[in-house]
C-alpha cells in the first residue's frame, strides 16, 4: 500500500514538473515577445520611447519569474526540459496601440497558463505548488492585466490609432510616469 501510494505521489509530481516546464517555455517566449516589442518601439521611425521601456521591463520582470519557477524546478529535483523557443507571431508591429494590445493577450495567455497550472497542482493536493504560486505570480498577474487594459482604453479614448499623437502623447505623459514611478 505504501508502495503504491509512493508511486502515485512520484506520478503526480512528475506531471507537476512537465506543467512547471510547460510554464517556463511560455515565460521564456513571453521574454522573447517583450523584448521584440521594446525594440520595435525603439526604432526612430516609431519613437515610443517608454513604450519601449515598459515593455523591456515586462521582458525583464518574465525572466525573473522565469528563474523563479526553475528554482522551485530544481527544489522539487525536477529537470529543465526546454525545448525550442516559438517564433514570434510577428516580426513588428504597426503602432504602439498593436503591441500593448498583443501584450494584454500574451498576458492574458500567461495568466491562464498559471492558473491550469495551480489547478493541476491543487488537484495534485500540491500544496507548496498553490502557495508558490499564489504568492509570486497571481496577483502580479491581476495587476498587470488590469493596467494594460486601462492603457488600451485610454489609448482608444485618445483616438489612436487613427490619431497618432495619442501615442506620442500618451508615451510622453503616461507612460513616462509609469517607467519613473517603479
Amino acid at each position: 500500500m505504501a508502495e503504491t501510494l509512493s508511486h502515485l505521489q512520484q506520478q503526480y509530481l512528475n506531471e507537476s514538473n512537465a506543467a512547471i516546464n510547460s510554464q517556463i517555455q511560455l515565460q521564456l517566449y513571453a521574454t522573447y515577445i517583450y523584448l521584440s516589442m521594446a525594440a520595435f518601439c525603439n526604432q526612430d521611425e516609431v519613437a515610443l520611447r517608454y513604450f519601449a521601456l515598459f515593455f523591456l521591463r515586462q521582458s525583464q520582470k518574465w525572466m525573473s519569474r522565469t528563474e523563479m519557477l526553475f528554482g522551485l524546478l530544481t527544489q522539487r529535483r525536477g529537470s529543465l526540459m526546454l525545448g525550442r523557443i516559438a517564433d514570434q507571431d510577428r516580426q513588428d508591429w504597426m503602432d504602439g496601440l498593436m503591441a500593448m494590445e498583443c501584450a494584454f493577450h500574451l498576458e492574458k495567455t500567461l495568466n491562464q497558463s498559471l492558473l491550469q497550472l495551480h489547478q493541476l497542482a491543487n488537484s495534485n493536493g500540491d500544496i507548496s505548488l498553490c502557495s508558490f504560486l499564489k504568492h509570486h505570480f497571481v496577483p502580479q498577474q491581476v495587476k498587470i492585466i488590469k493596467e494594460m487594459g486601462g492603457y488600451l482604453t485610454n489609448l482608444r479614448n485618445m483616438g489612436a490609432p487613427k490619431n497618432r499623437m495619442a501615442e506620442y502623447l500618451f508615451d510622453k505623459l503616461t507612460m513616462a510616469d509609469i517607467i519613473k514611478e517603479s
